[in-house]
């Protein structure tokens, strides 16, 4: 089951995706893709992210059946605030 959302464009939404990917990465994650766009995948949860003038839209594709979708989007919320610059 696949479910999308935004997040309110940081004000340098570059650092911030820097950030965002150190720490997907400090937890044996991938994220591949640039300031426009790119994919993620970490515990099982995989998605892609399009940088618009605005927001960053997440767009969730595959998720554990066990973790609900309101866990899934508040720990990526948490994790964009932690490394938001």
């Amino acid at each position: 089951m696949s479910f999308s959302f935004k997040i309110e464009k940081p004000k340098d939404s570059r650092q911030t995706l820097k950030n965002v990917k150190s720490e997907v990465e400090k937890y044996k994650g991938s994220f591949l893709g640039d300031e426009k766009k790119g994919s993620v995948s970490a515990s099982g949860v995989k998605g892609t992210y399009v940088v618009t003038n605005d927001a960053i839209e997440i767009n969730i594709t595959e998720k554990p059946f066990l973790y609900p979708e309101f866990a899934v989007k508040g720990y990526i919320l948490k994790t964009f605030k932690k490394c938001s610059v």
